[in-house]
């Protein structure tokens, strides 16, 4: 009797069709991977092409502004920026903002003198007086042993900034012993010209210059500049100031201040002598003739 062995025949034929199943599965796969695959590319490429033509583009355009562009000073901001850059960050310049630690406007009591160091001049005025910092001091051929800076308080505030001393740094470029030349040159020769009252042969007069104010309105001849005459340019500065230049050594040019606006050639020729101090404060201090006497 013949037998037959039917069962092991089925596994083979199951494996023969899963193989034949999964080659056709992966062509598949593959066929259908390749086509989007290529399409991605060419996009990828058109895109980075597009960018690249933008960049180019940009590129020759900015170029184009560039060349176009004004030419500018570079000597004159440079030293523009120099100057303020001077002022604004170091506290050993007198300058603007003050001077170590004190600038104008600001209230003095004796707990902060005491705690800088600084000493107050003899008197009984008690609403306009002198501080200094006795460390800091020079000797002077004349005068002797004197206080380097003097600050100057009026109603207990900072009013102004006396620079004696020819090694105390001033934002202007200006220092002790400098020509008159020198001082019209540092403010562009917008300056006004005022003889000292006792200086009858006009050997003492002063240079004053604007800080950061303009004049809205004149006062009487001598009379110091009041808030409602001015105007500050800039609102971040609290108090408008002015910087005033005793030269000794001059000679007389008239009786009474000449202004800027009226100033000619000729006597501008005429300056002569030598800077003896500066002073940077408030017109009313400026314009005390006899300071806290």
């Amino acid at each position: 009797m013949l037998t037959f062995h039917s069962k092991p025949s089925l596994p083979i034929i199951k494996t023969a069709m899963i193989s034949t199943l999964l080659i056709g599965t992966v062509q598949l796969m593959i066929g259908c991977d390749s086509q989007p695959l290529s399409s991605n590319n060419d996009g990828i490429a058109q895109t980075n092409t597009a960018q690249t033509n933008t960049v180019d583009k940009d590129m020759a355009k900015n170029d184009e502004v560039s060349a176009n562009l004004a030419p500018t000073d570079s000597g004159a901001m440079d030293k523009t920026q120099a100057n303020d850059a001077a002022y604004l960050s170091d506290e050993q310049i007198v300058s603007p903002l003050g001077y170590q630690n004190l600038s104008f406007g600001q209230v003095i009591t004796p707990e902060l003198l005491s705690s800088l160091g600084m000493t107050k001049a003899k008197g009984d005025n008690e609403q306009c007086y002198y501080v200094s910092n006795p460390a800091l001091s020079y000797v002077d051929k004349e005068y002797g042993d004197r206080a380097s800076v003097l600050y100057q308080i009026i109603d207990n505030k900072v009013a102004l900034i006396s620079i004696q001393d020819p090694s105390i740094t001033f934002y202007k470029d200006i220092n002790i012993g400098d020509s008159a030349t020198a001082v019209m040159k540092a403010h562009n020769d917008e300056l006004d010209y005022e003889v000292d009252k006792y200086a009858v042969d006009g050997d003492y007069y002063s240079l004053i210059a604007n800080v950061n104010f303009k004049v809205i309105k004149e006062g009487p001849l001598g009379e110091s500049l009041k808030d409602e005459n001015i105007e500050v340019n800039n609102k971040q500065d609290k108090l408008p100031l002015q910087i005033e230049y005793h030269i000794k050594g001059g000679q007389k040019l008239s009786d009474s201040t000449i202004k800027a606006t009226e100033w000619i050639a000729d006597n501008k020729n005429l300056l002569k002598g030598e800077v003896e101090s500066i002073d940077i404060g408030i017109p009313e201090a400026v314009y005390l003739v006899e300071g806290c006497s």
